[in-house]
């Protein structure tokens, strides 16, 4: 249980980062692009085993 636990920090941090760097750079940006998809590896590794648990 402690590990999607992690994931969901890892996960807030970098959604609050990503609203940070689309403030500063613009959606097009290609930080803010990387950042969104670092996001989106980190959820999906969170429903991946969230889904594991489940079983």
């Amino acid at each position: 249980m402690k590990e999607p636990e992690t994931i969901q920090h890892r996960i807030e941090k970098a959604r609050l980062k990503l609203n940070q760097m689309e403030k500063m750079y613009g959606l097009k940006d290609q930080k803010v692009i990387r950042q969104s998809m670092y996001l989106d590896e980190l959820i999906n590794q969170y429903m991946q085993r969230s889904l594991l648990q489940l079983k």
